[in-house]
């Protein structure tokens, strides 16, 4: 039998990243090997400590710096263009202030990879860090240097920024590479539901020389959802397995109080040592990933509920256009309280891909959606919206 590949992937989210932090802390603590790791943006920065083996290195900075200008602060930004001080951060941090083990990185076998976006493509490259030296460490600063408040990074002929906004969940990466058992860490709870960015008018003049990336930027929220409900699919068949906070982290992005990182930091462990008896049960030769099974590909129905900014703004005209373009049926109506309601059927991606296509517009704005599974109508014709 072929021996799996044990894939490692991990989400940004800024200061959301010490819950990823308390995370792999455990399962270093619990001799947990993977044969490969993804990072982005926080994902990346902190990540990189598993393949240079330092329990504890990032909570460890993060405490102790949080407060100091050179690190984080609006001087910072307005001094060198980097909210996060690039030579702070990236040259007298990981050197001489809380020094990152080149040697342990480049001996440990285990791969590890960062996401950037390229503002040219508009898309998500990743570089293979080898030796954890100065061309590492730059896609690192890459991955992590969020837009409007870092200068782009300059990497050969790439022009690079936060990978979060191409590809913030690479699962995808990960299988594409023959990563055949991942562990997802996301840092956002289940049923959270990414909205439009509200600052796309300054991303706009503030990008204006990379229209490719102005688009990627604009979309990003259908591709963060789409991503998230590509891993809640596979593991519901348990073809992946996934660690996320229970409910909402609270944190800033700038989070400059020890005691907050210290609690994001424990509810990653918590969250870690809960899980651990199942994760080390499917990383084991034992457990087998199963087939895609006929349940993707059979026709399903479902009750959705959406709220936030959704009538008055082409929600059902949306609907019917994707459930058209898809050949799917069920009906869409306006609800008293200001939600919408929807019933549609058709295969798990079919339905996906329905709510990619209503995401994508520009005034619907869904900040948080109920669904359930209801009984296949097969008497139903068509996709019908009620405007009464």
């Amino acid at each position: 039998m072929k021996k799996m590949k044990k894939g490692l992937v991990l989400e940004g989210g800024a200061m959301r990243g010490l819950f990823s932090c308390g995370v792999i802390d455990v399962l270093m603590e619990n001799g947990i090997v993977f044969d490969g790791a993804v990072g982005i943006s926080a994902g990346a920065v902190f990540g990189c400590n598993y393949k240079s083996k330092q329990i504890g290195r990032p909570r460890r900075y993060n405490e102790k710096y949080c407060n100091d200008p050179r690190y984080c602060s609006f001087r910072s930004l307005i001094k060198t263009g980097d909210l996060y001080g690039a030579d702070f951060c990236y040259r007298e941090l990981p050197e001489e202030l809380d020094p990152f083990d080149k040697k342990a990185f480049a001996e440990n076998p285990m791969e590890f990879y960062v996401g950037a976006s390229d503002v040219k493509s508009g898309e998500c490259v990743f570089h293979k860090c080898e030796d954890g030296g100065e061309i590492d460490t730059l896609w690192m600063r890459a991955s992590a240097s969020m837009p409007l408040v870092s200068r782009v990074v300059r990497i050969g002929s790439y022009e690079l920024l936060d990978g979060g906004i191409c590809d913030s969940i690479p699962y995808k990466f990960m299988k594409e590479n023959g990563y055949d058992k991942n562990l997802v860490v996301l840092t956002q709870p289940k049923g959270y539901i990414k909205t439009k960015n509200k600052l796309m008018p300054l991303i706009k003049i503030t990008m204006r020389n990379y229209p490719l990336m102005i688009e990627a930027m604009a979309k990003r929220h259908v591709v963060y959802n789409h991503q998230v409900r590509e891993v809640e699919n596979d593991e519901r068949e348990g073809r992946v397995f996934v660690i996320r906070p229970e409910e909402s982290l609270k944190i800033g992005r700038i989070e400059k109080d020890p005691k907050e990182l210290e609690r994001v930091y424990q509810l990653g462990r918590k969250q870690a040592e809960k899980a651990l008896p199942q994760l080390k049960e499917y990383l084991s030769d034992d457990y087998v990933i199963p087939e895609r099974s006929e349940e993707m590909r059979k026709k399903i129905r479902k009750h959705f509920r959406f709220f936030g900014t959704v009538q008055g703004v082409g929600f059902r005209f949306q609907a019917m256009m994707a459930a058209d373009r898809l050949g799917l049926s069920g009906w869409v109506k306006n609800e008293s309280d200001g939600s919408v309601s929807m019933e549609i059927q058709g295969t798990e991606e079919e339905i996906s891909a329905a709510l990619d296509l209503i995401d994508n517009s520009r005034f619907i704005q869904i900040e948080r959606i109920e669904e359930k599974i209801v009984p296949v109508n097969e008497e139903e014709n068509g996709f019908n919206a009620d405007y009464w």
